[in-house]
């Protein structure tokens, strides 16, 4: 009686284990589409030097005119 319940037991705990890997398996997935996603953001976002001297010139023409 005690070896079955050991058996249930031990099943019980490498059912669990599984789980557990494959539930880490899907987070590491979905952490490497989240780091794809977020280099194609930083790419859409990034100002360049001259785009940036532009903005800062237009500003400073548009603080120009008076209305």
């Amino acid at each position: 009686m005690q070896e079955m319940l050991l058996e249930v037991v031990i099943g019980i705990l490498s059912l669990g284990i599984v789980l557990c890997f494959i539930i880490m398996y899907i987070m590491y997935t979905r952490i490497k589409q989240l780091t794809a996603e977020l280099r194609v953001l930083k790419n859409r976002v990034e100002i360049t030097d001259e785009e940036l001297g532009r903005l800062a010139y237009d500003i400073e023409e548009f603080k120009k005119l008076k209305f």
